[in-house]
């Protein structure tokens, strides 16, 4: 009875459903435990009902983040209400205003680079803009161990800091029983104080 963990729910190809999939799926994922619903915009592929899709689960009383490599979309989803972004780094911040009450997820650009992550956090906070930082989990054999490193690093430097870990790179890449991974990693979260878990469910 006693978490402050936030996990936050990525619906990986819901720039592929309909908005009324999308809400199916969005409160299947809210009743199994999911904080934030984020919906996962794929490149090349236009996703031109973003917003009547954040409405919708606005309508519904969902919290909504919008997980992009393309600053027009996050822009778009700001602007539609969306209360996260991801992600933002040092230069694509300045997508939001100042005061902005989206709280974006920031990544080190470029990748692995923890002063650029707090370069950005430093910018966000002089623009009174909260922020959630994730200097990214690697899959197993493409830097596995130096980026649990990085989120040891980054909790010394930040200690106050909002941090988010996703594990699907591990999860959904890992031939491995995904409950005690998981329960691994919430470990690591647990002892890091890292309070925003994000989390997919594609692979079998």
């Amino acid at each position: 009875s006693c978490f402050d963990m936030r996990i936050f729910a990525e619906i990986v190809d819901a720039t592929k459903m309909s908005v009324e999939e999308i809400l199916e799926k969005a409160l299947s994922l809210h009743h199994t435990g999911a904080d934030v619903i984020d919906l996962g915009c794929l490149p090349d592929t236009n996703f031109d009902h973003l917003e009547e899709a954040i409405a919708l689960l606005k309508k519904y009383g969902l919290k909504v983040s919008v997980d992009s490599a393309n600053p027009s979309e996050l822009d778009r989803a700001a602007r539609a209400g969306a209360d996260h972004l991801l992600s933002l780094d040092e230069k694509t911040l300045e997508i939001l205003p100042d005061h902005s009450a989206v709280i974006p997820i920031l990544v080190p650009q470029p990748h692995g680079d923890l002063s650029s992550l707090q370069r950005a956090a430093k910018i966000a906070r002089q623009r009174n803009i909260s922020v959630i930082l994730d200097p990214i989990l690697d899959p197993i054999h493409f830097g596995f161990a130096a980026s649990i490193a990085r989120y040891v690093a980054l909790r010394a430097m930040e200690p106050e800091a909002e941090i988010m870990m996703g594990t699907g790179n591990l999860t959904e890449l890992t031939d491995a029983d995904t409950a005690g991974v998981t329960a691994a990693m919430l470990g690591i979260c647990s002892e890091l104080n890292i309070r925003h878990l994000l989390t997919v469910q594609v692979s079998p």
